[in-house]
Protein backbone atom coordinates (compact mmCIF):
# COMPACT_ATOMS: atom_id res chain seq x y z
CA UNK A 1 0.00 0.00 0.00
CA UNK A 2 1.16 3.65 -0.50
CA UNK A 3 -0.35 6.89 -0.24
CA UNK A 4 0.40 8.61 -4.27
CA UNK A 5 0.69 12.87 -4.51
CA UNK A 6 1.15 14.81 -7.40
CA UNK A 7 0.76 18.42 -6.33
CA UNK A 8 3.96 19.97 -5.14
CA UNK A 9 1.96 21.89 -2.76
CA UNK A 10 0.88 18.59 -0.51
CA UNK A 11 1.68 19.60 2.89
CA UNK A 12 3.64 16.54 3.13
CA UNK A 13 5.86 17.43 -0.01
CA UNK A 14 6.12 20.92 1.58
CA UNK A 15 7.15 18.62 5.05
CA UNK A 16 9.14 16.67 3.40
CA UNK A 17 10.79 19.83 1.33
CA UNK A 18 11.43 21.84 4.64
CA UNK A 19 13.79 19.21 5.18
CA UNK A 20 16.46 20.66 2.77
CA UNK A 21 16.89 23.26 5.31
CA UNK A 22 18.45 23.10 9.22
CA UNK A 23 15.51 24.96 10.95
CA UNK A 24 13.16 22.64 9.24
CA UNK A 25 14.91 19.35 10.07
CA UNK A 26 14.86 20.56 13.69
CA UNK A 27 11.15 21.45 13.42
CA UNK A 28 9.76 17.92 12.21
CA UNK A 29 12.87 16.12 13.71
CA UNK A 30 13.65 14.87 10.40
CA UNK A 31 16.12 14.64 7.91
CA UNK A 32 16.75 13.21 4.52
CA UNK A 33 18.34 10.13 3.61
CA UNK A 34 18.26 9.63 -0.62
CA UNK A 35 19.58 7.28 -3.17
CA UNK A 36 18.94 3.49 -3.00
CA UNK A 37 22.10 2.35 -1.59
CA UNK A 38 22.10 5.09 1.77
CA UNK A 39 18.28 4.29 2.13
CA UNK A 40 19.32 0.52 2.07
CA UNK A 41 21.70 1.59 4.93
CA UNK A 42 19.55 3.26 7.20
CA UNK A 43 16.64 0.49 6.81
CA UNK A 44 16.70 -1.67 9.65
CA UNK A 45 19.23 0.68 11.41
CA UNK A 46 17.25 4.30 11.55
CA UNK A 47 13.84 5.38 12.02
CA UNK A 48 11.93 5.88 8.81
CA UNK A 49 8.81 7.97 8.96
CA UNK A 50 8.81 8.23 5.31
CA UNK A 51 9.75 6.02 2.61
CA UNK A 52 9.44 7.95 -0.26
CA UNK A 53 9.75 6.62 -4.28
CA UNK A 54 9.40 8.97 -7.35
CA UNK A 55 6.80 7.45 -9.70
CA UNK A 56 9.07 5.97 -12.35
CA UNK A 57 10.19 4.08 -9.94
CA UNK A 58 6.86 2.40 -8.19
CA UNK A 59 7.12 -0.88 -10.36
CA UNK A 60 10.87 -1.18 -10.07
CA UNK A 61 12.68 -3.06 -6.96
CA UNK A 62 13.00 0.17 -4.91
CA UNK A 63 9.32 -0.17 -3.72
CA UNK A 64 10.12 -3.49 -2.04
CA UNK A 65 12.82 -1.77 -0.30
CA UNK A 66 10.52 1.06 0.74
CA UNK A 67 7.85 -1.37 2.14
CA UNK A 68 10.24 -2.71 4.05
CA UNK A 69 11.51 0.36 5.74
CA UNK A 70 8.77 0.46 8.48
CA UNK A 71 7.51 4.23 7.16
CA UNK A 72 4.89 5.26 5.67
CA UNK A 73 5.54 4.63 1.54
CA UNK A 74 4.88 7.69 -0.75
CA UNK A 75 4.81 7.91 -4.33
CA UNK A 76 5.23 11.37 -5.60
CA UNK A 77 4.71 12.69 -9.21
CA UNK A 78 8.06 13.59 -11.12
CA UNK A 79 7.64 17.21 -10.14
CA UNK A 80 6.76 16.96 -6.54
CA UNK A 81 9.89 14.59 -5.73
CA UNK A 82 11.92 17.17 -7.41
CA UNK A 83 11.12 19.85 -5.41
CA UNK A 84 11.86 17.15 -2.04
CA UNK A 85 14.95 16.20 -3.55
CA UNK A 86 18.30 17.86 -3.40
CA UNK A 87 20.10 15.58 -4.95
CA UNK A 88 19.92 16.56 -9.02
CA UNK A 89 20.69 12.71 -10.28
CA UNK A 90 18.75 11.22 -7.67
CA UNK A 91 17.84 7.59 -8.57
CA UNK A 92 14.44 8.15 -7.31
CA UNK A 93 14.08 7.31 -3.96
CA UNK A 94 14.49 8.79 -0.61
CA UNK A 95 13.82 8.47 3.51
CA UNK A 96 12.38 10.92 5.72
CA UNK A 97 14.58 9.35 9.31
CA UNK A 98 13.39 10.37 12.65
CA UNK A 99 17.07 12.67 14.14
CA UNK A 100 18.63 10.52 17.05
CA UNK A 101 22.05 9.92 16.17
CA UNK A 102 23.50 12.72 18.96
CA UNK A 103 23.92 10.51 21.79
CA UNK A 104 25.93 11.80 24.41
CA UNK A 105 29.80 11.50 25.95
CA UNK A 106 32.33 8.98 24.45
CA UNK A 107 32.60 5.40 26.37
CA UNK A 108 35.96 4.87 27.25
CA UNK A 109 36.90 2.57 25.35
CA UNK A 110 35.99 4.23 22.17
CA UNK A 111 38.04 5.51 19.63
CA UNK A 112 37.05 8.95 18.83
CA UNK A 113 37.85 12.37 16.50
CA UNK A 114 37.16 15.28 17.11
CA UNK A 115 35.72 18.27 14.18
CA UNK A 116 36.31 21.63 15.43
CA UNK A 117 34.13 24.40 12.98
CA UNK A 118 34.80 21.89 10.04
CA UNK A 119 32.07 23.93 8.05
CA UNK A 120 31.94 21.80 4.79
CA UNK A 121 28.61 19.06 4.79
CA UNK A 122 31.48 17.42 2.57
CA UNK A 123 34.04 17.50 4.02
CA UNK A 124 32.12 16.28 7.12
CA UNK A 125 30.76 13.65 5.88
CA UNK A 126 34.64 12.30 4.34
CA UNK A 127 36.07 12.62 7.37
CA UNK A 128 32.69 10.82 9.10
CA UNK A 129 33.34 7.87 6.12
CA UNK A 130 37.16 7.86 6.92
CA UNK A 131 36.55 7.22 10.22
CA UNK A 132 34.44 4.14 9.76
CA UNK A 133 36.68 3.01 7.45
CA UNK A 134 39.69 2.89 9.85
CA UNK A 135 38.15 1.78 13.22
CA UNK A 136 36.64 4.86 14.99
CA UNK A 137 33.63 4.52 17.16
CA UNK A 138 32.48 8.39 17.40
CA UNK A 139 32.92 12.19 15.80
CA UNK A 140 32.90 14.77 18.25
CA UNK A 141 31.58 17.78 16.46
CA UNK A 142 31.23 21.31 17.47
CA UNK A 143 30.29 23.94 15.11
CA UNK A 144 30.66 22.16 11.47
CA UNK A 145 28.51 22.00 9.38
CA UNK A 146 24.96 20.11 10.46
CA UNK A 147 25.51 16.46 10.49
CA UNK A 148 21.84 15.78 9.17
CA UNK A 149 22.85 18.26 6.46
CA UNK A 150 21.48 15.46 2.93
CA UNK A 151 25.18 16.34 1.72
CA UNK A 152 26.59 15.57 4.54
CA UNK A 153 24.63 12.48 5.39
CA UNK A 154 25.51 11.64 1.66
CA UNK A 155 29.05 12.09 1.72
CA UNK A 156 29.19 9.61 4.62
CA UNK A 157 28.50 7.08 1.80
CA UNK A 158 26.67 4.43 4.43
CA UNK A 159 28.65 5.30 7.40
CA UNK A 160 26.45 7.81 9.04
CA UNK A 161 24.50 4.64 10.37
CA UNK A 162 27.16 3.16 11.78
CA UNK A 163 28.97 5.71 13.92
CA UNK A 164 28.23 7.65 17.21
CA UNK A 165 27.80 11.15 17.26
CA UNK A 166 28.49 13.93 19.52
CA UNK A 167 27.53 17.02 19.32
CA UNK A 168 29.43 19.61 21.53
CA UNK A 169 27.62 22.85 23.32
CA UNK A 170 31.22 24.14 24.11
CA UNK A 171 34.05 22.18 22.64
CA UNK A 172 36.39 23.72 25.82
CA UNK A 173 34.06 21.87 28.48
CA UNK A 174 34.23 18.09 25.91
CA UNK A 175 37.77 18.65 26.42
CA UNK A 176 38.03 18.80 29.34
CA UNK A 177 35.75 15.94 30.26
CA UNK A 178 37.93 14.04 27.50
CA UNK A 179 41.25 14.69 29.56
CA UNK A 180 39.21 14.12 33.07
CA UNK A 181 38.94 10.47 31.43
CA UNK A 182 42.45 9.97 31.31
CA UNK A 183 42.38 10.75 27.50
CA UNK A 184 45.41 12.82 25.46
CA UNK A 185 43.43 15.34 23.41
CA UNK A 186 45.48 16.79 20.56
CA UNK A 187 45.13 19.42 18.16
CA UNK A 188 46.24 18.92 14.46
CA UNK A 189 48.37 21.83 14.32
CA UNK A 190 51.03 23.51 12.19
CA UNK A 191 53.01 25.73 15.24
CA UNK A 192 55.75 25.47 17.17
CA UNK A 193 56.67 22.48 19.13
CA UNK A 194 53.99 20.47 17.43
CA UNK A 195 55.04 16.47 17.43
CA UNK A 196 55.43 14.87 13.97
CA UNK A 197 52.56 12.27 12.46
CA UNK A 198 54.60 8.98 12.57
CA UNK A 199 57.94 10.06 14.25
CA UNK A 200 55.52 10.34 17.79
CA UNK A 201 53.33 7.76 18.99
CA UNK A 202 50.08 8.04 19.32
CA UNK A 203 47.21 5.71 21.73
CA UNK A 204 44.02 4.79 20.87
CA UNK A 205 42.96 6.82 23.43
CA UNK A 206 44.48 9.45 21.93
CA UNK A 207 41.48 12.20 20.78
CA UNK A 208 42.69 14.67 17.69
CA UNK A 209 41.35 17.33 16.86
CA UNK A 210 40.85 18.47 13.23
CA UNK A 211 40.12 22.41 12.49
CA UNK A 212 38.08 24.78 10.20
CA UNK A 213 38.91 24.36 6.06
CA UNK A 214 40.49 28.31 6.12
CA UNK A 215 41.80 29.14 9.89
CA UNK A 216 42.68 25.39 11.43
CA UNK A 217 42.04 24.58 14.81
CA UNK A 218 40.36 27.66 16.88
CA UNK A 219 42.93 29.35 19.53
CA UNK A 220 40.45 28.96 21.99
CA UNK A 221 40.81 24.87 21.34
CA UNK A 222 44.42 25.31 21.14
CA UNK A 223 44.74 26.44 24.70
CA UNK A 224 42.37 23.51 26.03
CA UNK A 225 44.11 20.78 24.33
CA UNK A 226 47.52 18.69 25.98
CA UNK A 227 49.24 18.54 22.88
CA UNK A 228 49.76 20.12 19.06
CA UNK A 229 50.58 17.01 16.09
CA UNK A 230 51.37 18.00 12.26
CA UNK A 231 51.23 16.10 9.24
CA UNK A 232 54.96 16.41 7.53
CA UNK A 233 54.47 17.62 3.89
CA UNK A 234 57.12 18.93 1.63
CA UNK A 235 57.12 22.68 0.79
CA UNK A 236 54.89 22.48 -2.14
CA UNK A 237 51.72 23.28 -0.32
CA UNK A 238 51.11 24.80 3.00
CA UNK A 239 48.53 22.74 4.49
CA UNK A 240 45.77 19.59 3.61
CA UNK A 241 41.66 19.73 3.20
CA UNK A 242 40.10 19.23 6.16
CA UNK A 243 38.96 15.83 5.05
CA UNK A 244 42.14 14.79 3.70
CA UNK A 245 44.08 15.61 7.03
CA UNK A 246 41.51 14.19 9.16
CA UNK A 247 41.88 11.10 7.19
CA UNK A 248 46.12 10.70 7.10
CA UNK A 249 45.88 11.01 10.76
CA UNK A 250 43.14 8.27 11.45
CA UNK A 251 45.07 5.71 9.03
CA UNK A 252 48.19 6.46 10.69
CA UNK A 253 46.05 5.52 14.33
CA UNK A 254 44.20 2.66 12.76
CA UNK A 255 46.04 -0.27 13.95
CA UNK A 256 45.59 0.84 17.29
Amino acid sequence: MYTYISSRTNPTVKLLSSLQKKKGREEAGLYLCEGAKLCREAAGRCRVKYAVLREDKKESELFALCEKSGGEVIVLSESAFEKMSTDTSSDGVAFAVETDKGDGAPDPCEKVIMLDCVRDPGNVGTAVRCAAAFGFDRVILWDCADIYNPKTVRATMGAFFKMRFTVSDSLTDTIEELKNSGRRVIAASLGDGALTLGDSPLKRSDCVVIGNEGHGVSEETLAACTDFIKIPMTDKTESLNAAMAATVIMWEMRML
